[in-house]
């Protein structure tokens, strides 16, 4: 996969603060999951992830070995994926996006055959690892539904037609067709690059990695409902940009100056959304008003339960926490002071 940095003209290493680095926080990217989350995100499961490496590495602690070390990163889903990626509470969802994307870097970015395309693509998609708090035999249906030969050329579950289709291939073909119509014109497509820049009135880098072009396309996969059972149904290509998503682009916006595209893609066809200047503006607005909250909760908490105490961490409503393992969830509770 070709993969590149983009820096736009800073010095990653000058405006580093004391304030932020004692949560962990060395950068802002999309702002469009709670604080609370992000926060407990980056001051506490990923501060778990580097010691319980650390220790692994060699590193000697005095209340935790390696023993320890390993149940930290089994009880956080770590494994590594068939392109040797550290993978966390990893889902079916999201690993058939990922290899959706393989797809269609492989074919669109390394020139590569469609069958050396979907070679890797489904060998990501097999190396599926859920966290070992999920529900396997949901995953594994999911999964398999994914491969099986169950529709029409089309994508539809026809009685004349002949099946010759799984959802996996046609959601891979409609993304492949919407990221080459998206990017008409460009001479070369260029995958994943990283992007920095600052934010006005933010202390602190802000960070993207869209999908193509520089900041040109971002591609979105759309996979069925109820696939675990006899009757999937598939997941509708919205008319609208999703509210989180063009928080994603409006970033990519701001530090590449190029206006953006979403490709949604499922096993039926796909669309081409693009954003207004005025969208465009408004999400940046509500980006810019996030991190900067940010950035000054950070300054005024001493310590992470201080932090945390000072967000709503919206345990009931937000999607962020619902794949988690239970035993963490009680610990992030724990860390809220919340009995919910």
């Amino acid at each position: 996969m070709f993969v590149t940095q983009y820096v736009k003209g800073i010095d990653m290493g000058l405006k580093k603060t004391g304030w932020a680095d004692r949560f962990n926080y060395k950068h802002h990217s999309n702002p469009s999951t709670p604080d609370a989350w992000t926060f407990f995100d980056k001051a506490y499961l990923r501060v778990q992830h580097n010691k319980a490496w650390q220790i692994l590495n060699g590193w000697e602690h005095p209340l935790y070995d390696e023993q320890e070390a390993r149940k930290i990163l089994r009880d956080s889903g770590y494994y590594k994926d068939s392109l040797g990626l550290s993978q966390y509470k990893d889902n079916p969802n999201m690993v058939s996006g990922r290899a959706a994307q393989v797809y269609a870097d492989r074919l669109l970015v390394d020139d590569a055959s469609p069958n050396e395309a979907m070679g890797d693509a489904i060998n990501l998609l097999q190396g599926y690892q859920g966290g070992h708090w999920r529900d396997a035999d949901k995953d594994n249906l999911i999964i398999a539904h994914r491969e099986r030969i169950y529709y029409d050329a089309e994508g539809k579950r026809s009685k004349k037609g002949d099946l010759v289709q799984s959802e996996f291939s046609l959601v891979c073909e409609n993304s492949v067709q919407g990221v080459r119509e998206a990017m008409q014109g460009s001479n070369r497509i260029v995958g994943e690059i990283d992007l920095f820049g600052y934010l006005p009135h933010c202390q602190l880098p802000y960070f993207g990695k869209p999908d193509y072009g520089e900041g040109r396309v971002e591609l979105k996969t759309q996979w069925d409902q109820a696939a675990d059972t006899d009757s999937p149904r598939a997941n509708s290509l919205p008319k609208k940009i999703k509210a989180p998503h063009l928080m994603q682009i409006a970033g990519y916006w701001h530090l590449s100056k190029i206006i953006p595209k979403i490709v949604y893609a499922n096993r039926l066809g796909y669309v081409i959304l693009e954003p207004t200047i005025d969208e465009l503006q408004f999400a940046l607005d509500n980006i810019v008003q996030a991190c900067k909250r940010r950035e000054k909760l950070m300054q005024v908490a001493d310590d992470l339960p201080e932090l945390l105490s000072l967000t709503d961490p919206q345990f009931a409503e937000s999607f962020v926490w619902r794949d988690l393992n239970p035993d963490i969830l009680i610990k992030a509770k724990q860390l809220f002071g919340s009995k919910k």
